[in-house]
């Protein structure tokens, strides 16, 4: 099966490490490394916001993945997302190619996704997954 590797972004590194942990813990294969999932959230320095440099590591790290997913948070974890991928894109445009940014809610369309991800390889099946989560009522 084709590797999808998972980003996620936000202002607070937490909410990152956060939602890995919570979808390798719901999620047996994401947790023995067959699904990629890493953090990329916070500045590096222990504030909220977030670091064009520690995402483009992250998107970086997971080179040998075919697919790369990204799920963020607000609209500056987008903007530095953005700002990474244009880097990336300046240096390696194979691996831009291979980058997503996924317009989903971001707790509930990571789990959806990396779970997907262990059932399928089908990039765009997983992406689906993870939009469809917008329809989700919570009472």
């Amino acid at each position: 099966m084709a590797k999808i590797g998972f980003v996620f972004v936000s202002h607070s590194e937490l909410i990152t490490r956060g939602l890995r942990d919570l979808v390798n813990e719901m999620n047996d294969g994401a947790a023995d490394g067959s699904v990629p999932v890493l953090s990329a959230g916070g500045t590096g320095d222990g504030r909220i916001g977030t670091n064009p440099v520690i995402i483009q590591e992250a998107l970086e790290s997971l080179e040998d993945c075919d697919h790369i997913l990204v799920y963020a948070d607000l609209g500056s974890s987008i903007l530095s997302t953005n700002m990474a991928l244009d880097e990336i894109s300046d240096e390696n445009e194979e691996l831009a190619e291979k980058i997503r940014i996924v317009d989903c809610p971001m707790v509930e369309g990571a789990l959806a996704g990396v779970v997907q991800a262990n059932i399928t390889d089908d990039v765009e099946e997983v992406i689906a997954v993870s939009m469809s989560v917008k329809d989700q009522n919570k009472v």
